[in-house]
């Protein structure tokens, strides 16, 4: 797992994976009782737009809204997918959102102290 330490470095992962718009959610899976996992399929500009997995981590868990896998492939993800660092707290959740509050009212979402990711072959 890679970490993303910036906001920066979080704007180039979702330029590349195009905001996550369109992406397929794999699996959301809690790893403990403050670190969750969810699974994202996308398309990769780096790649000349084919599908990959991402996997996002998210540590140090102290807020989210989290579905069920069965319900996972109900969730819209046309807007694509918003990570935000406010306050020394990381975002991650479904659809598109202008900061840490707005977020809250996403159908999926959790916050954090830190988030990593890595890339996976696509899970077709």
């Amino acid at each position: 797992m890679k970490p993303l330490s910036t906001p920066s470095a979080a704007a180039t992962l979702l330029e590349r994976i195009i905001d996550g718009e369109g992406a397929m959610l794999r699996s959301l899976a809690l790893n403990g009782p403050t670190t969750a996992t969810l699974t994202l399929s996308v398309q990769d500009k780096h790649r000349g737009y084919d599908w990959i997995d991402i996997v996002f981590e998210i540590s140090g868990m102290n807020d989210a809204k989290l579905v069920d896998d069965k319900q996972l492939g109900f969730i819209d993800t046309d807007e694509g997918i918003t990570v935000v660092f406010e306050n020394s707290q990381w975002g991650l959740a479904v659809g598109r959102y202008g900061g840490m509050e707005a977020l809250k009212s996403a159908p999926l979402y959790v916050i954090g102290t830190s988030l990593k990711y890595e890339e996976a072959p696509f899970s077709g």
